[in-house]
């Protein structure tokens, strides 16, 4: 018998087509093992969240695999699980080793099938003169759906034994005469690019290639497009509701791209403006009750958990309520989607915004968007600062709520034109802004979670039980929203305070022109 297999240094070799193990017989003995074959439906997020994570999921004889990807290949087997029905999500995963993998790849997130293939296995072992093993090899085949007929890429995996490295060595060059090659793509990534689902970064800030001299109306039909592009890329995934991400990220690009025209103003005609602002509004409202509809059942353990268990029964009906009415706000979310009517406004903002479309002259639209941004960034944090000085714990909530809209606009701004100021510092200051925004919006999440839960009740009215679980709740949710009222302060003072103040001035306060 030949040694241990040391897997660590396999070598993997894409081969010519008609290319078999019988060729290494004419210097060692081969033993060939009958061929297996099996179908693999590969499975991905819509961000490709498992293969980024350098993972790959697949099914195959009613069980889930979870195996690491080496490039474009089957890498070592980690977990699997018997399922008999599909997993969505990864909390719909049974073992405790698949979820703990999954949850950390996949987020909210659902799985989707990306591919599926046959692949065709021969296992060899290789003898030396004497009869030894000396290493063994993996002789594969892959073709696309169950199809047998179309091969799109044949394979060899290359496994030495410990003690015959040189002799595995041999082996190879051997292969490589022979027109194998140690580079190329992998059976899996060669059959992802022959179905048309080649992996892609996802990304919600894109880069739109600005300079500073870059004409202000340039610059933005540059960024509109790009965002809009990526809403219509989410459209599937609302109308077949394949997770809840789809219409968050839909939601944003539709609202990115609205602030952007009235963050920096007067780069298209007024009126023009005011009307593809318009019609992205309308569009995102179309989604409103459905996203938060989605909100309050993504929050459901969380709310249960904040509960004593006496209390959570009560919250079941509401919960049950919610799921109801998703699924018919589903229904009516879908079919606006879907209609006509949708279709050309989106496409109508789209072309609107395209660099072939004519526009009539606008004050700021050849200005070099730098200098014009940069004044609107330092405007903005001027005026935060601004609404932070009168910030106080006697403060009416609607000013906070202000306050928080500031910060999201001056963000928004900031993302937009990143490309645009320097790295190091635009990320500090990126930092300590998105660290204040997440402390207003844990304080506003909580106040509106109040008010949704005590309208739920004032609608329901429907027992004892159920007011004393939303009533809790609210106690809870309002204590919460003391606790990040708190923090604010903190978070203000990183952001407002001296020397952030002066990395403003200094990267973004443009002289007056004469």
């Amino acid at each position: 018998m030949g040694g241990r297999v040391q897997n660590k240094e396999s070598v993997r070799l894409t081969l010519p087509g008609g290319f078999g193990p019988e060729c290494l017989q004419e210097e060692w003995d081969v033993d060939i093992h009958p061929q297996e074959s099996q179908t693999l439906a590969f499975w991905d997020t819509f961000e490709w969240g498992l293969w980024f994570g350098g993972h790959i999921l697949y099914s195959s004889g009613g069980a889930y695999h979870l195996c690491a990807r080496e490039g474009g290949w089957l890498g070592a087997a980690l977990c699997e699980e018997r399922a008999g029905t599909r997993r969505r999500f990864w909390r719909d995963f049974e073992t405790g080793a698949m979820r703990a993998r999954l949850e950390r790849m996949l987020g909210l997130r659902g799985l989707a099938p990306v591919a599926e293939g046959t692949f065709r296995l021969r296992r060899c072992d290789v003898r030396n003169s004497v009869g030894k093993i000396v290493c063994r090899l993996e002789w594969s085949s892959v073709s696309a759906g169950k199809r047998r007929d179309e091969d799109l890429l044949h394979s060899c995996r290359v496994l030495p034994l410990f003690g015959y490295e040189a002799e595995t060595a041999r082996v190879v060059e051997h292969l490589v005469r022979r027109g194998a090659r140690t580079s190329g793509d992998g059976p899996v990534e060669t059959l992802l690019r022959h179905v048309g689902r080649v992996p892609r970064k996802y990304t919600l800030r894109p880069v739109f290639g600005l300079e500073m001299d870059t004409p202000a109306r340039e610059a933005l039909g540059r960024i509109v497009c790009a965002i809009l592009e990526i809403a219509e890329r989410n459209v599937p995934g609302i109308v077949n509701d394949l997770d809840t991400e789809f219409l968050h990220d839909y939601r944003i690009c539709l609202r990115k791209a609205r602030s952007v025209l009235s963050l920096v103003k007067d780069v298209y005609p007024a009126e023009d403006t005011r009307r593809m602002r318009k019609i992205l509004g309308d569009l995102a409202r179309q989604t409103n009750r459905l996203r938060d509809l989605d909100v309050y059942l993504l929050a459901r353990d969380e709310y249960m958990g904040l509960l004593p268990p006496v209390l959570r029964p009560a919250l079941e009906g509401m919960f049950r309520d919610f799921s109801t009415e998703r699924e018919r706000e589903v229904r009516r979310t879908v079919s606006k989607m879907r209609a006509a009517s949708t279709r050309r406004l989106l496409r109508e903002v789209a072309e609107y915004f395209s660099p072939e479309t004519h526009h009539e002259p606008s004050p700021a639209a050849g200005l070099p968007v730098g200098a014009l941004v940069f004044r609107r960034i330092y405007k903005r944090y001027l005026k935060i600062r601004g609404i932070a000085a009168g910030i106080g714990a006697e403060t009416p909530d609607e000013a906070v709520h202000r306050l928080r809209i500031e910060c999201k606009r001056l963000r928004y701004l900031m993302e937009f034109f990143a490309e645009l100021f320097p790295k190091e510092e635009g990320a500090e200051m990126l930092r300590l802004l998105r660290r204040l925004q997440n402390r207003l919006g844990e304080f506003n999440d909580a106040l509106v979670q109040q008010r949704s839960l005590m309208n739920y009740w004032e609608q329901k009215r429907s027992g004892s039980k159920i007011a004393l679980g939303v009533g809790g709740l609210v106690a809870v949710l309002y204590r919460r929203q003391q606790q990040a009222r708190g923090l604010i302060d903190e978070a203000l003072e990183g952001f407002c305070g001296g020397s952030t103040a002066a990395a403003f001035k200094h990267t973004f306060k443009q002289p007056v022109s004469n």
